[in-house]
């Protein structure tokens, strides 16, 4: 089925309507305004992560840009799942530093998507984000005093 009769056949009014607004994938640009300006909720909402996702791979770079720019916004989010969704073997660098990075809200969308990617590259960068901290960092759990 084709993406024009995905949306106008769809049993969701929301998903006629954007089809009958967007004839094709609108750009990462106005996807980011669309969240921004809060326009995304409910089937938008669906929508949107997967229009990004399946249009991740031709507009990668845009997509970092996004994610860079509205870091602090829920488009960055949206990238993230759009992201997880696309299994993009080229992304893994990308993820591995937002694992690195440390934000919480993004660290399971990168897990996934490096698990889900499962490349040699990605299983060695999710293992780097991962592992455990060094036993010279704490006390080793046989010398605690135990306290009965």
């Amino acid at each position: 089925m084709g993406k024009r009769d995905r949306y106008r056949d769809h049993v969701d009014p929301e998903y006629r309507r954007w089809g009958r607004t967007h004839h094709s994938f609108p750009g990462v640009d106005e996807c980011a305004r669309l969240i921004v300006d809060r326009k995304v909720t409910g089937a938008w909402a669906d929508i949107i992560a997967y229009e990004l996702a399946e249009n991740a791979r031709n507009h990668y770079d845009e997509l970092i840009d996004a994610f860079r720019r509205h870091e602090p916004d829920d488009v960055a989010l949206y990238v993230m799942m759009a992201l997880e969704m696309a299994v993009l073997p080229g992304s893994v660098d990308f993820l591995a530093g937002v694992l690195r990075n440390g934000n919480a809200t993004f660290r399971p969308y990168a897990e996934r998507a490096l698990k889900a990617i499962d490349t040699k590259e990605s299983r060695t960068a999710l293992f780097n984000a991962t592992v455990a901290e060094p036993c010279g960092e704490r006390e080793p759990p046989m010398t605690r005093d135990l306290k009965s």
